[in-house]
Protein backbone atom coordinates (compact mmCIF):
# COMPACT_ATOMS: atom_id res chain seq x y z
CA UNK A 1 0.00 0.00 0.00
CA UNK A 2 2.82 2.41 0.86
CA UNK A 3 4.54 1.68 -2.45
CA UNK A 4 1.29 2.26 -4.35
CA UNK A 5 0.66 5.55 -2.51
CA UNK A 6 4.22 6.73 -3.17
CA UNK A 7 3.98 5.81 -6.85
CA UNK A 8 0.61 7.55 -7.20
CA UNK A 9 1.88 10.75 -5.57
CA UNK A 10 5.01 10.73 -7.74
CA UNK A 11 2.86 10.26 -10.83
CA UNK A 12 0.74 13.29 -9.89
CA UNK A 13 3.89 15.33 -9.21
CA UNK A 14 5.36 14.42 -12.58
CA UNK A 15 2.13 15.36 -14.36
CA UNK A 16 2.35 18.76 -12.67
CA UNK A 17 5.94 19.02 -13.97
CA UNK A 18 4.65 18.33 -17.47
CA UNK A 19 1.97 21.03 -17.16
CA UNK A 20 4.57 23.55 -15.92
CA UNK A 21 6.82 22.66 -18.86
CA UNK A 22 3.98 23.27 -21.31
CA UNK A 23 3.30 26.62 -19.69
CA UNK A 24 6.90 27.89 -19.68
CA UNK A 25 8.30 25.89 -22.62
CA UNK A 26 11.60 25.92 -20.72
CA UNK A 27 13.09 23.29 -18.37
CA UNK A 28 14.84 25.68 -15.97
CA UNK A 29 11.88 28.06 -15.72
CA UNK A 30 9.46 25.16 -15.20
CA UNK A 31 11.73 23.68 -12.50
CA UNK A 32 11.84 27.04 -10.74
CA UNK A 33 8.06 27.32 -10.88
CA UNK A 34 7.78 23.86 -9.29
CA UNK A 35 10.40 24.75 -6.63
CA UNK A 36 12.77 21.91 -7.58
CA UNK A 37 16.22 21.73 -9.11
CA UNK A 38 16.53 21.38 -12.91
CA UNK A 39 18.00 17.89 -12.51
CA UNK A 40 15.08 16.76 -10.30
CA UNK A 41 12.61 18.27 -12.75
CA UNK A 42 14.24 16.62 -15.76
CA UNK A 43 14.31 13.27 -13.96
CA UNK A 44 10.56 13.61 -13.26
CA UNK A 45 9.76 14.20 -16.92
CA UNK A 46 11.96 11.26 -17.93
CA UNK A 47 10.23 9.02 -15.36
CA UNK A 48 6.83 10.03 -16.71
CA UNK A 49 7.94 9.15 -20.23
CA UNK A 50 9.28 5.84 -18.95
CA UNK A 51 6.03 5.03 -17.14
CA UNK A 52 3.90 5.94 -20.16
CA UNK A 53 6.38 4.37 -22.60
CA UNK A 54 6.14 7.34 -24.98
CA UNK A 55 8.30 10.36 -25.80
CA UNK A 56 6.50 13.46 -24.57
CA UNK A 57 9.01 16.18 -25.52
CA UNK A 58 11.96 16.71 -27.82
CA UNK A 59 14.82 18.49 -26.11
CA UNK A 60 17.66 20.70 -27.28
CA UNK A 61 19.67 23.44 -25.57
CA UNK A 62 17.28 26.23 -26.48
CA UNK A 63 13.84 24.83 -27.12
CA UNK A 64 11.30 22.33 -25.84
CA UNK A 65 9.06 20.80 -28.47
CA UNK A 66 6.11 18.68 -27.41
CA UNK A 67 5.46 15.62 -29.54
CA UNK A 68 1.89 15.09 -30.86
CA UNK A 69 1.23 12.46 -28.18
CA UNK A 70 2.86 14.77 -25.62
CA UNK A 71 0.40 17.54 -26.50
CA UNK A 72 -2.53 15.20 -26.10
CA UNK A 73 -1.28 13.87 -22.77
CA UNK A 74 -0.53 17.30 -21.29
CA UNK A 75 -4.06 18.49 -22.17
CA UNK A 76 -5.51 15.42 -20.47
CA UNK A 77 -3.17 15.99 -17.52
CA UNK A 78 -4.52 19.54 -17.08
CA UNK A 79 -8.07 18.17 -16.85
CA UNK A 80 -7.02 15.31 -14.56
CA UNK A 81 -5.16 17.58 -12.12
CA UNK A 82 -8.14 19.94 -12.00
CA UNK A 83 -10.41 17.00 -11.09
CA UNK A 84 -7.95 15.79 -8.45
CA UNK A 85 -7.85 19.27 -6.91
CA UNK A 86 -11.65 19.26 -6.69
CA UNK A 87 -11.52 15.79 -5.12
CA UNK A 88 -9.00 16.94 -2.50
CA UNK A 89 -11.08 20.01 -1.64
CA UNK A 90 -14.22 17.89 -1.38
CA UNK A 91 -12.45 15.51 1.02
CA UNK A 92 -11.53 18.46 3.22
CA UNK A 93 -15.15 19.56 3.56
CA UNK A 94 -16.88 19.09 6.86
CA UNK A 95 -19.75 16.58 6.59
CA UNK A 96 -22.29 19.28 7.39
CA UNK A 97 -20.95 21.43 4.55
CA UNK A 98 -20.97 18.64 1.96
CA UNK A 99 -23.58 16.96 -0.24
CA UNK A 100 -25.57 13.89 0.82
CA UNK A 101 -28.00 11.66 -1.02
CA UNK A 102 -30.82 10.37 1.18
CA UNK A 103 -33.20 7.55 0.37
CA UNK A 104 -36.75 7.57 1.74
CA UNK A 105 -39.68 5.18 1.51
CA UNK A 106 -42.91 6.50 -0.11
CA UNK A 107 -45.12 5.83 2.95
CA UNK A 108 -43.00 8.32 4.91
CA UNK A 109 -41.71 10.92 2.46
CA UNK A 110 -44.79 13.14 2.06
CA UNK A 111 -45.42 13.37 5.80
CA UNK A 112 -41.92 13.68 7.20
CA UNK A 113 -39.74 15.43 4.62
CA UNK A 114 -41.19 18.96 4.93
CA UNK A 115 -40.35 19.15 8.66
CA UNK A 116 -37.04 17.32 8.14
CA UNK A 117 -35.97 19.73 5.39
CA UNK A 118 -36.94 22.71 7.53
CA UNK A 119 -34.79 21.36 10.37
CA UNK A 120 -31.89 20.70 8.00
CA UNK A 121 -31.98 24.28 6.78
CA UNK A 122 -32.21 25.58 10.35
CA UNK A 123 -29.43 23.49 11.92
CA UNK A 124 -27.12 22.73 8.97
CA UNK A 125 -27.69 25.41 6.31
CA UNK A 126 -24.52 24.51 4.36
CA UNK A 127 -25.48 20.85 3.93
CA UNK A 128 -26.90 20.07 0.48
CA UNK A 129 -29.32 17.14 0.41
CA UNK A 130 -30.95 15.30 -2.48
CA UNK A 131 -33.59 12.61 -2.03
CA UNK A 132 -34.42 9.35 -3.79
CA UNK A 133 -37.82 7.84 -3.09
CA UNK A 134 -38.11 4.07 -3.48
CA UNK A 135 -39.30 0.87 -1.84
CA UNK A 136 -37.43 -0.63 1.11
CA UNK A 137 -35.82 -3.43 -0.90
CA UNK A 138 -34.59 -1.05 -3.59
CA UNK A 139 -33.16 1.39 -1.04
CA UNK A 140 -31.18 -1.45 0.53
CA UNK A 141 -29.71 -2.23 -2.89
CA UNK A 142 -28.77 1.42 -3.36
CA UNK A 143 -27.06 1.44 0.04
CA UNK A 144 -25.18 -1.73 -0.87
CA UNK A 145 -23.94 -0.06 -4.06
CA UNK A 146 -23.15 3.20 -2.19
CA UNK A 147 -25.56 5.19 -4.37
CA UNK A 148 -27.11 6.81 -1.30
CA UNK A 149 -25.53 7.86 2.01
CA UNK A 150 -28.41 6.71 4.22
CA UNK A 151 -32.16 6.12 4.07
CA UNK A 152 -35.17 7.16 6.14
CA UNK A 153 -36.79 3.84 6.94
CA UNK A 154 -39.55 2.03 8.84
CA UNK A 155 -39.04 -0.93 11.18
CA UNK A 156 -39.20 -3.79 11.91
CA UNK A 157 -37.41 -4.95 8.79
CA UNK A 158 -35.07 -7.84 8.10
CA UNK A 159 -31.85 -5.93 7.47
CA UNK A 160 -28.69 -7.45 5.94
CA UNK A 161 -25.53 -7.68 8.06
CA UNK A 162 -23.80 -4.72 6.41
CA UNK A 163 -26.57 -2.34 7.57
CA UNK A 164 -27.00 -0.56 10.90
CA UNK A 165 -30.09 1.33 12.01
CA UNK A 166 -30.97 4.20 14.31
CA UNK A 167 -34.64 4.18 15.33
CA UNK A 168 -36.04 7.56 16.39
CA UNK A 169 -39.79 7.41 17.06
CA UNK A 170 -42.85 5.16 16.89
CA UNK A 171 -45.78 5.58 14.51
CA UNK A 172 -49.18 3.92 15.07
CA UNK A 173 -51.22 2.40 12.24
CA UNK A 174 -55.04 2.76 12.35
CA UNK A 175 -57.85 0.86 10.69
CA UNK A 176 -59.94 2.96 8.26
CA UNK A 177 -63.18 2.21 6.44
CA UNK A 178 -66.21 3.89 4.92
CA UNK A 179 -68.75 5.06 7.50
CA UNK A 180 -71.47 2.90 5.92
CA UNK A 181 -69.65 -0.31 6.86
CA UNK A 182 -69.93 -2.22 10.12
CA UNK A 183 -67.26 -1.30 12.64
CA UNK A 184 -63.89 -2.84 11.81
CA UNK A 185 -65.34 -5.32 9.35
CA UNK A 186 -62.59 -7.03 7.38
CA UNK A 187 -64.50 -9.29 5.05
CA UNK A 188 -62.92 -11.71 2.64
CA UNK A 189 -61.28 -9.85 -0.20
CA UNK A 190 -62.02 -6.42 1.31
CA UNK A 191 -58.61 -5.38 2.65
CA UNK A 192 -56.91 -2.89 0.34
CA UNK A 193 -53.11 -2.94 0.58
CA UNK A 194 -50.10 -1.32 -1.00
CA UNK A 195 -48.37 -3.52 -3.56
CA UNK A 196 -45.61 -5.97 -2.66
CA UNK A 197 -42.32 -4.29 -1.75
CA UNK A 198 -43.80 -1.65 0.56
CA UNK A 199 -42.85 -2.28 4.18
CA UNK A 200 -46.17 -0.82 5.41
CA UNK A 201 -47.85 -3.87 3.90
CA UNK A 202 -45.70 -6.26 5.94
CA UNK A 203 -46.14 -4.18 9.13
CA UNK A 204 -49.92 -4.49 8.80
CA UNK A 205 -49.79 -8.23 8.13
CA UNK A 206 -47.39 -8.87 11.02
CA UNK A 207 -49.53 -7.17 13.66
CA UNK A 208 -53.11 -8.06 12.76
CA UNK A 209 -55.11 -11.26 12.53
CA UNK A 210 -55.18 -11.21 8.75
CA UNK A 211 -54.92 -14.04 6.27
CA UNK A 212 -54.55 -14.01 2.49
CA UNK A 213 -58.30 -14.51 2.05
CA UNK A 214 -58.92 -11.05 3.53
CA UNK A 215 -56.67 -9.27 1.03
CA UNK A 216 -58.29 -7.63 -1.97
CA UNK A 217 -57.25 -8.45 -5.52
CA UNK A 218 -56.66 -4.72 -5.96
CA UNK A 219 -53.35 -3.28 -4.78
CA UNK A 220 -52.21 0.34 -4.75
CA UNK A 221 -48.92 2.07 -5.44
CA UNK A 222 -49.59 5.01 -3.11
CA UNK A 223 -51.43 5.88 0.09
CA UNK A 224 -53.44 8.58 -1.69
CA UNK A 225 -54.87 6.00 -4.13
CA UNK A 226 -55.60 3.62 -1.28
CA UNK A 227 -57.52 6.34 0.61
CA UNK A 228 -59.53 7.24 -2.49
CA UNK A 229 -60.59 3.61 -2.90
CA UNK A 230 -61.69 3.40 0.74
CA UNK A 231 -63.69 6.61 0.23
CA UNK A 232 -65.47 4.92 -2.68
CA UNK A 233 -66.23 1.97 -0.34
CA UNK A 234 -64.29 -0.44 -2.54
CA UNK A 235 -62.68 -1.89 0.58
CA UNK A 236 -61.10 -1.17 3.97
CA UNK A 237 -57.50 -0.51 4.91
CA UNK A 238 -54.96 0.72 7.47
CA UNK A 239 -53.29 4.13 7.58
CA UNK A 240 -50.21 5.40 9.48
CA UNK A 241 -50.89 8.01 12.14
CA UNK A 242 -48.37 10.38 10.53
CA UNK A 243 -50.50 10.37 7.36
CA UNK A 244 -53.63 11.17 9.36
CA UNK A 245 -51.86 13.92 11.32
CA UNK A 246 -50.67 15.38 8.01
CA UNK A 247 -54.29 15.80 6.92
CA UNK A 248 -54.57 12.99 4.38
CA UNK A 249 -58.21 12.35 5.37
CA UNK A 250 -59.28 15.99 5.69
CA UNK A 251 -61.10 15.91 2.36
CA UNK A 252 -62.66 12.51 3.01
CA UNK A 253 -65.45 13.01 5.60
CA UNK A 254 -66.96 9.61 4.79
CA UNK A 255 -63.90 7.71 6.04
CA UNK A 256 -64.00 6.59 9.66
CA UNK A 257 -60.85 6.04 11.74
CA UNK A 258 -60.83 3.41 14.46
CA UNK A 259 -58.27 4.84 16.92
CA UNK A 260 -58.75 1.81 19.19
CA UNK A 261 -57.53 -0.53 16.46
CA UNK A 262 -53.84 0.32 16.77
CA UNK A 263 -52.37 -3.15 17.07
CA UNK A 264 -49.99 -2.23 14.27
CA UNK A 265 -47.03 0.00 15.01
CA UNK A 266 -43.84 0.81 13.21
CA UNK A 267 -40.65 2.54 14.25
CA UNK A 268 -39.21 5.32 12.10
CA UNK A 269 -35.50 6.03 11.79
CA UNK A 270 -32.55 5.73 9.44
CA UNK A 271 -30.34 2.98 8.04
CA UNK A 272 -26.75 3.25 6.80
CA UNK A 273 -23.75 1.06 6.03
CA UNK A 274 -21.89 -0.22 9.10
CA UNK A 275 -18.56 0.93 7.66
CA UNK A 276 -19.78 4.45 6.87
CA UNK A 277 -17.25 6.79 8.56
CA UNK A 278 -19.96 9.45 8.91
CA UNK A 279 -22.45 7.33 10.86
CA UNK A 280 -22.19 9.51 13.99
CA UNK A 281 -23.16 12.51 11.91
CA UNK A 282 -25.96 10.54 10.21
CA UNK A 283 -27.37 9.77 13.67
CA UNK A 284 -27.37 13.50 14.40
CA UNK A 285 -29.38 14.08 11.23
CA UNK A 286 -31.78 11.31 12.26
CA UNK A 287 -32.79 13.33 15.33
CA UNK A 288 -34.06 16.06 13.00
CA UNK A 289 -36.92 13.73 12.06
CA UNK A 290 -38.66 14.64 15.32
CA UNK A 291 -37.46 18.20 16.06
CA UNK A 292 -39.89 21.06 15.52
Amino acid sequence: MKHWKKGFCNGIKNLKYLIALKKTNHFSKAASECFVSPSTFSAGISKLEQDLQVQLVERDNKHVLFTPIGNRIVNQAISAIAEINILVETAKLDFFESEVTIGVIPTISTYILPNFLSNLDKHYPKLKASFQEDTSDNLLKQLENARIDFAIFAFPYDLPEFIEDCQVFRDSIYFIQHKNRDKQAIENGSLLMLEQGHCLRSHILQNNDISNRHISNFSCTSISTLVAMVDMDIGVSFLPKMAIDYGTLDNYPNIAIDTDSSKSKRDIGVIYRKNNPQKKNIKKLAQLLVKN
